[in-house]
């Protein structure tokens, strides 16, 4: 009966293929693989003695990444068929063909088989130059935990010459920091005939070194050709040395958030608390909690909505956002300034996946700045507005001029006689005159209306919504009475002291600040010739 072409190969086909293709390609480059793809140790005579083995532990690694797929493709086949073949591109850049057997009815691997004709020097150089350290072996124990037998990889595994376990107790190749752990799951396994037990521990290798291994004992103790329990040894180093690294970094990442001046917050997409540092719980005044919301109970209930909607935004679409919010913390009279920075985080597949959220407490900026503006409108000595600070105001009230508003008038103020009185009493009474005086017409201005110093012993009221000049000047005269009553001066008499004003209205939009100053100007020197 002939062999479909296209269907699988029976064994005796398979054979016939390895050997034409070693016959073919003396140069070629053989491993031996397991059914997980993983290379292991070339079965005795099922290739010529002086035939170079491939290093590595799988095809995969040999390949330039693009040609993986490749690999992979030629694996399924092979499994299908029984023989397979990929044309790939080698990780040193020569492109090769890799040729996979199926022999394991006979030798128990399946071959592969690297092929580049005129190029053979250039895969030599991923030939075998050291033995393949497997990662896997396999002890038999008896009921006190003795080895009694060892396969011939567990020597190879744990750099011992073979046979060098048996005997040895197994307790003292554990770790002592892992022995306890060892004795637990070694007595679980005993109490259940037939069960296991797993175990991962450091296991003491021939050099005196340690090796993670992942243990897994199984119990034949009951079995009738003699009862054993057989243990199956995984070497986990390269695993347990990458979660090492990930417990480093997870280290120094808390200790360098500690250090922080700023409160950091790492929330997962379900609002959990996956980290936070001391230094949040300080700036927000409250205590540790295992959820975001109640950390954010101290924020001020109009700051409040608008972090959870930017916490609701960079947990659902990953959008950053940067707020400034008020902070009343138990422990203060008056609320803190603080920024909260909130960056997205995402998962493999770009996802949003959490949140970092950045505290800092901006209290004494916030206070400097406002500090710094107020020192910027106004008139240290009389507390009024300063000169540029009351010509902004009455900038912005013209331009606020429409059909059928009000208006706006200005008032300028001249104190009578006031260089007599830093001649008469010295300057440091004039400056408690122009202090008082300042006092008085902020405290008698009506609400909206604003007073300005613009220099010496000259004042400007600006009075918004005004409806007529007469209403100006009624409201002119109420502000020129708060100076009736005598001002009192350091280590002297009360003084009483006119004023020359002069007064300006109007309701024109467009109206220009200048020459209604000017006007009102002219009007006071007009009142104070006429005196």
């Amino acid at each position: 009966m002939e062999q479909d072409p296209d269907g699988p190969l029976d064994p005796a086909a398979r054979e016939t293929v390895l050997a034409a293709l070693l016959r073919q390609h003396p140069r070629a480059l053989a491993s031996a693989i397991d059914g997980d793809g993983l290379f292991v140790d070339m079965p005795p005579n099922l290739v010529e003695d002086d035939r170079r083995v491939v290093a590595g532990r799988s095809a995969l690694e040999l390949v330039e990444p693009a040609d993986r797929r490749a690999i992979i493709g030629a694996w399924d086949r092979v499994k299908a068929r029984g023989s397979s073949e990929a044309t790939v591109r080698l990780a040193n850049g020569v492109v090769a063909r890799y040729h996979f057997v199926d022999v394991r009815h006979r030798d128990g691997v399946l071959v592969g088989l690297i092929v580049a004709d005129g190029e053979a020097d250039a895969v030599a150089a991923f030939a075998r130059r050291e033995p393949v350290i497997p990662k896997t072996g396999r002890t038999e124990k008896d009921e006190m935990a003795v080895i009694v037998a060892e396969d011939d990889r567990i020597a190879l595994v744990l750099g011992y010459e073979p046979g060098a376990l048996v005997g040895q107790r197994s307790l003292d190749l554990i770790h002592p920091d892992d022995q306890d752990r060892a004795v637990d799951a070694w007595i679980d396994m005993l109490g259940r005939p037939g069960g296991t037990s797993r175990l991962r521990a450091r296991h003491l290798r021939g050099d005196g070194s340690w090796l993670w291994m992942e243990l897994t004992n199984t119990n034949h103790l009951a079995a009738e050709d003699g009862g054993r329990v057989s243990t199956e040894m995984v070497d986990i180093s390269e695993e347990m040395a990458a979660v090492e690294q990930v417990r480093q970094r997870e280290h120094l990442l808390r200790r360098l958030t500690e250090a922080l001046p700023s409160g950091v917050l790492h929330v997962d997409s379900d609002r959990r608390v996956a980290h936070a540092n001391s230094r949040v719980f300080q700036l927000l005044g409250v205590p540790a909690d295992d959820h975001v919301d109640p950390l954010l109970a101290t924020v001020l209930p109009d700051d409040r909505p608008a972090v959870l909607a930017a916490l609701d935004r960079v947990l659902a679409e990953g959008v950053d956002a940067d707020l400034e919010v008020r902070v009343a913390r138990p422990d203060e009279r008056l609320p803190r300034h603080c920024t909260i920075a909130l960056r997205g985080l995402t998962d493999v597949d770009g996802l949003p996946s959490g949140a970092v959220l950045n505290v800092a407490d901006v209290t004494d900026e916030h206070r400097m700045k406002a500090e710094l503006e107020r020192r910027a409108t106004i008139d240290e000595l009389t507390g009024c507005l300063n000169r540029a600070a009351v010509l902004d105001t009455l900038d912005r009230a013209l331009a606020e001029h429409g059909h059928g508003s009000a208006g706006t008038a200005v008032a300028y103020f001249d104190l009578d006689g006031f260089k007599t009185v830093n001649d008469t009493h010295g300057h440091r009474s004039g400056d408690a005159v122009l202090a008082a005086v300042g006092e008085r017409l902020r405290r008698a201005a009506r609400h909206g209306d604003v007073v300005g110093r613009i220099g010496g012993d000259e004042f400007i009221a600006v009075l918004t919504d005004v409806a007529s000049a007469e209403d100006a000047r009624g409201a002119v005269d109420r502000l020129a009475t708060t100076i009736a009553a005598g001002v009192p001066v350091p280590d002297g008499p009360s003084l009483v002291l006119g004023w020359s004003v002069g007064v300006a209205w109007t309701d024109r939009p467009g109206a220009e600040a200048d020459r209604l100053i000017a006007a009102a100007d002219h009007r006071m020197y007009v009142s104070k010739r006429t005196a």
